[in-house]
């Protein structure tokens, strides 16, 4: 039965208040059906009933059904090279309380990140006012298992076969849910962001590496059940550079901060204006050529409607934008130039944890697999 609990939730969280019969209409269930879940939504305090939803028939219009955002939340956790970003977010993934501490690489054992993320999910639950979370969902720098347990292999913090779910379960007493950091983020930008209502999203992410996420008509893409879209290593030059991945010549071992830094000769956490930065170097020329080339193979293969740009790439030059918006559409096929777009992202530097937190609330409410 659960499974009609989340069609209804997910219709409310998408579309806003909605009166039983459009429910009924858009659900497919019986009046019967939909009278018991929403009596069970209801009884539990995830919605409410308010004003009357409006109507066009005749007779008198019927209450309509509410999301209640606050009824319940969730703990979102992003995890990157050396970085751990966190939140407590209501239904909506608005954020309740933030946090986030950093970590040496490769000094900090695994279990020591996963002490101070159970810690410092404590905190935010006295922060956001809160003695109850759905569960927690953790975006990971690297493919995770198809149970969404394990992190497979994490090339930027050298974590293999790692556990992390259950560590984290043993210490914080909720129920864990992993997923590529990447991934995640493009969750959040589809569910509550710029993608909504999108059919195909992009999410490409730029700091430590270069990675993008895929969600296609609200499922999110993992292929072969295990990771993100791996932009960051189409193979671009057969004699390039080693790239992390160990391959040659792949356009995250051109564009990533660590290169983006040497080339304006600097050392220690890259400036939030790295790009920009970039943009007065002989390198800005051939990163745009690089990034373009990668991105019209994406295109290609993935069809997307909409690319929204994260991390380094959403405080880039408007140039950057510019050149994409001019080279890109004819290297595609006909039919995408005209619908395809590029956006920044509108959720700032803590969509990381937003992303952990959407993943969260996909497994742990909207799904409907708590009724």
């Amino acid at each position: 039965m659960g499974v009609h609990h989340g069609q209804v939730l997910r219709i409310l969280r998408d579309e806003g208040p909605q009166s039983r019969a459009i429910l009924a209409r858009r659900t497919g269930l019986s009046a019967t059906t939909l009278t018991h879940v929403t009596a069970q939504l209801l009884a539990d305090g995830s919605v409410a009933e308010g004003e009357p939803a409006a109507s066009s028939g005749v007779g008198r219009p019927g209450l309509a059904i509410r999301l209640l955002p606050n009824a319940h939340h969730v703990a979102g956790v992003h995890i990157g090279a050396g970085l751990v970003q966190l939140t407590v977010t209501d239904l909506l993934g608005s954020a309740k309380a933030a946090a986030s501490f950093e970590f040496a690489l490769p000094d900090t054992s695994p279990e020591a990140v996963a002490a101070r993320i159970a810690d410092e999910i404590e905190k935010l639950k006295l922060l956001a006012r809160t003695d109850h979370l759905l569960g927690v969902g953790v975006g990971v720098p690297g493919p995770v298992d198809a149970g969404q347990r394990t992190i497979l292999a994490s090339i930027n913090t050298g974590w293999r076969n790692l556990p992390l779910a259950g560590m984290l379960e043993r210490r914080t007493g909720l129920t864990v849910v992993l997923e590529h950091n990447v991934t995640a983020m493009a969750v959040a930008e589809a569910r509550f962001g710029l993608g909504r209502g999108v059919p195909a999203l992009l999410y490409v992410y730029l700091r430590s590496g270069l990675g993008a996420g895929l969600v296609v008509d609200g499922v999110p893409f993992r292929p072969g059940g295990h990771g993100a879209v791996e932009l960051g290593h189409i193979q671009i030059s057969q004699n390039g550079p080693r790239c992390s991945c160990g391959n040659h010549g792949c356009l995250e071992s051109y564009v990533n901060e660590r290169v983006l830094m040497r080339a304006l000769g600097l050392e220690g956490s890259a400036p939030a204006d790295l790009l920009m930065q970039v943009e007065n170097t002989d390198v800005w020329g051939p990163t745009l050529a690089r990034l373009t080339d990668s991105l019209a193979i994406a295109i290609s293969l993935l069809t997307p409607d909409l690319i929204v740009f994260g991390g380094h790439l959403a405080d880039a030059p408007e140039s950057l934008f510019a050149h994409l918006r001019k080279h890109l559409p004819p290297r595609v096929m006909p039919h995408m130039r005209d619908i395809l777009r590029f956006e920044r992202t509108g959720f700032g530097s803590q969509l990381g944890a937003i992303g952990g937190a959407a993943v969260a609330l996909d497994h742990f409410f909207y799904s409907g697999a708590r009724y």
